[in-house]
């Protein structure tokens, strides 16, 4: 999913300095119809919610859930050995 941000973020950044290139600055969108869509949003989510099926909803619920409690339970790992390290070096004789 952040590859996803990362990827629509540069592609806007690279959009709008190829609009300014050519001389005329890209004329910014109104913000007044942004500000009446962040209420109308909040409001829409739960009926949208409401209105899948019972199963799905538990589903869902379920498997956020289950994906919470995975990520807050395991502490991110701090180590920095790569498999190889792990293995000690061979001693002996040479495989022929």
């Amino acid at each position: 999913m952040s590859f996803l941000l990362r990827a629509a973020l540069v592609i806007g950044t690279l959009s709008y300095f190829a609009l300014r290139k050519d001389g005329a600055a890209p004329v910014p969108p109104a913000a007044a119809p942004l500000a009446g869509s962040v209420p109308a949003l909040a409001e829409a989510l739960p009926a949208a919610f409401q209105a899948l099926p019972a199963e799905a909803r538990e589903r869902i619920a379920r498997e956020g859930l289950a994906e919470l409690s995975r990520r807050l339970s395991v502490p991110p790992s701090q180590d920095t050995l790569a498999e190889a390290d792990r293995r000690p070096a061979w001693r002996g004789a040479e495989a022929r």
